[in-house]
């Protein structure tokens, strides 16, 4: 339970799954706040899917708040879930319209901006969400004035942020206006995000789909020899340094991931209870919290040198743009020639297969016109 004073935090889990950075990041943040008594919540006490192969057990129940049975919260964060308007939600929607009305803050993190949409709390107000997300909002929900080319926004009791990493200066920013500068920026100095200034401009360079994302669009097209990377979770692991190489590997579609742990579930150092695959001895693994040389930065800096190992520069590029982070002090390596070939492979197969498939009609045609010259 809170301790006197404490704000209360609930940071929901969806039923239809959610993201893993959107729900630790800010867990991690939030939590290493002594001013802060943050939770888990979910429509049930069944553990939840995160993406990474992952399951959070939530701490409390919708229904246990509302019964009276868990904390009240002061600020509710709200992750991106892969179906925010589905009736898979529709507990989770309720949830954040009665705590909305009850007084409470909300935070919603990245494309979280589209289940705080889908239950109405955002209309009226100014709001932003992942820079791929915002053409499709705008007509989704015209109703909500959507912001580019910020990191967060803030309207009234909704903060609402941009792309994945943009939760750790949006919560920041929302323990400063609950908890004082001073904290945040006691908070902001132990997560170690580059360039952070609580008192600097929210303004990043607008984001759009270019030629230097054709890498990802191939490695998502075809999977084909994608290397496999095992992470290996440890009991009191830091939030972000968990959910971070599972983020960088999940946006580069170049390898598949799995989370294991030696009996099955670990809990992280601010108390999360998550839900692994069981290691084998024999499954060479990298640990999350333990990459790169010791004493090392970890978090997304030491996972995006992991994915510079192992995939060409584009792709860390690439990457870096989708969840908005920057690659200024990261160490970036230079993987072998067959991971760097890969892309190009995949993209002279691409172009292949468009020119191919563009062709076919021409071939069908000439096919049919010899087979009736034949007959005649």
């Amino acid at each position: 339970m809170p301790l006197h004073g404490q704000f209360v935090v609930a940071v929901i889990l969806g039923r239809s799954g959610s993201d893993t950075a959107d729900v630790l990041a800010p867990y991690d943040v939030l939590a290493s706040s002594p001013d802060f008594f943050v939770y888990t919540i979910a429509a049930s006490a069944a553990p939840a899917v995160v993406d990474g192969g992952m399951w959070v057990v939530p701490t409390h129940t919708f229904g246990e708040v509302a019964a009276g049975a868990a904390p009240t919260p002061d600020l509710v964060v709200v992750p991106a879930v892969n179906s925010p308007s589905g009736p898979e939600e529709a507990a989770a929607r309720e949830f954040i319209v009665n705590q909305y009305n009850a007084g409470a803050r909300i935070l919603g993190i990245c494309a979280g901006s589209r289940l705080l949409a889908a239950s109405g709390v955002l209309d009226g107000l100014r709001a932003t969400s992942h820079w791929s997300r915002i053409a499709a909002l705008r007509t989704s929900n015209p109703e909500v004035s959507w912001v580019t080319g910020q990191r967060y926004v803030q309207d009234g009791r909704v903060t609402t942020t941009g792309g994945v990493t943009s939760s750790i200066p949006g919560s920041l920013k929302v323990i400063a206006d609950m908890a004082g500068d001073a904290e945040a920026n006691r908070v902001g100095e132990s997560v170690g995000y580059p360039g952070l200034k609580l008192d600097g401009p929210t303004a990043m360079p607008v984001k759009v789909f270019g030629f230097e994302d054709a890498a990802i669009l191939m490695n998502t097209a075809f999977p084909w020899g994608r290397p496999r990377v095992a992470v290996e979770l440890k009991d009191g692991v830091e939030e972000i340094d968990a959910a971070a190489i599972f983020e960088v590997y999940g946006y580069s579609q170049g390898a598949t991931t799995s989370a294991l742990s030696a009996k099955g579930f670990v809990t992280t150092k601010h108390g999360l209870v998550v839900k692994t695959s069981i290691l084998d001895g024999a499954t060479t693994t990298v640990v999350a919290g333990e990459l790169g040389a010791p004493g090392s930065p970890q978090g997304f800096d030491a996972a995006f040198e992991q994915l510079s190992r192992s995939s060409s520069s584009s792709v860390v590029q690439s990457v870096s743009k989708m969840i908005e982070y920057p690659l200024d002090r990261v160490r970036q390596e230079r993987a072998p020639l067959i991971a760097q070939a890969r892309t190009s492979l995949l993209l002279v197969l691409g172009l292949l297969l468009a020119v191919g498939v563009g062709m076919l009609p021409t071939i069908i045609l000439g096919f049919v016109r010899r087979r009736m010259r034949a007959r005649a």
